[in-house]
């Protein structure tokens, strides 16, 4: 018997109220001691430095700061259209979403969260609100995969947006996987030295940053024109070969709660593989690791064989 069940109606309405669920009790905790104080956002944070609970409190009389209460509501909001969109199956409508991450959190706000900062950030801000907003593309991963990386990201939605698929040159699986290895690495670099050394490095040398920022030195802007021009003829090449956030999020997406699942009733035509544009799907069997949820592989399936379920406990009646 079938070891799935289907994202009817029904489901797709119980993964809506899964997901608000989980929203509400990331977004609740903003209206706690620190949100609404004379001191608001508080002062800057401090990158070069551990802020434990205790350290952070020392520092800064407000739990929130750098806006964090704001972008937290945003990625909320940006995180229910992406849900919404892949549970009803909107997937015309994913492009103005990505859009709107480029203008309003890329252009607007500054480009957050930073894919190089981000996973170091979130241990020396640990006594902020910095956590709350790491959880927001964490809980995501966990539940749904990559829909941070697939929707929200300004910065892989600036590569996608750039990309033109009739000017796509074909990278050898092969390569691309040996490339894919490097923001393993990275992530795993960042991490080892920040619990070392205690400080952030290549804040500013994430691709679009000195675009997002209204800024940057001639080496983070030519950084920026490079990935720019690369993002023209690959498809997300940051995001594929070096970001060491998508790589935090690609072995939280490994086992989801929700999933692309292919159904018997597929015929083997391999469009899917041909269509999907991360590489993520070989013979059928997808990778949830590397989908973006972006739903090329299931709006293009001839037989429908490829929907979005969760796995169900196999019983011994089954």
């Amino acid at each position: 018997m079938n070891s799935t069940i289907i994202l009817s109606k029904r489901g797709r309405s119980s993964v809506v109220a899964l997901v608000l669920l989980i929203i509400v009790s990331l977004v609740v905790p903003l209206f706690a001691d620190g949100f609404g104080s004379n001191s608001n956002f508080g002062p800057p944070e401090e990158t070069h430095a551990f802020q434990t609970p205790e350290t952070a409190s020392a520092a800064s009389t407000a739990y929130f700061i750098h806006q964090q209460p704001l972008k937290i509501v945003l990625l909320v909001v940006f995180s229910a259209f992406a849900v919404a969109i892949i549970a009803f199956r909107w997937y015309k409508l994913r492009r103005w979403v990505l859009l709107l991450s480029v203008i309003v959190l890329g252009f607007v706000m500054g480009g957050f969260l930073c894919p190089t900062s981000a996973v170091q950030n979130v241990i020396l801000k640990l006594g902020s609100g910095y956590l709350l907003l790491f959880l927001v593309p964490v809980v995501l991963s966990l539940v749904m995969g990559r829909v941070f990386c697939g929707y929200i990201c300004p910065f892989g939605a600036a590569q996608e947006l750039l990309h033109i698929r009739k000017w796509a040159i074909k990278i050898p699986p092969r390569w691309m996987s040996l490339l894919s290895k490097l923001r393993y690495a990275l992530l795993v670099y960042l991490v080892v030295r920040v619990l070392v050394i205690g400080t952030a490095i290549l804040q500013d040398y994430s691709p679009f940053k000195p675009l997002f920022s209204w800024g940057g030195t001639p080496l983070t802007i030519g950084i920026t024109a490079v990935f720019a021009l690369l993002s023209v003829f690959v498809y997300r090449p940051f995001c594929r070969t070096l970001c060491p956030l998508g790589a935090l999020l690609s072995l939280l997406s490994r086992f989801p709660l929700f999933r692309i699942h292919v159904h018997d009733d597929c015929i083997k035509c391999h469009r899917c593989t041909r269509e999907c544009p991360n590489g993520a799907i070989n013979d059928g069997a997808v990778d949830s690791s590397e989908c973006l949820l972006c739903g090329q592989c299931i709006t293009t399936c001839p037989t429908h064989s490829l929907r979005v379920e969760r796995p169900r406990v196999t019983t011994r009646d089954d």
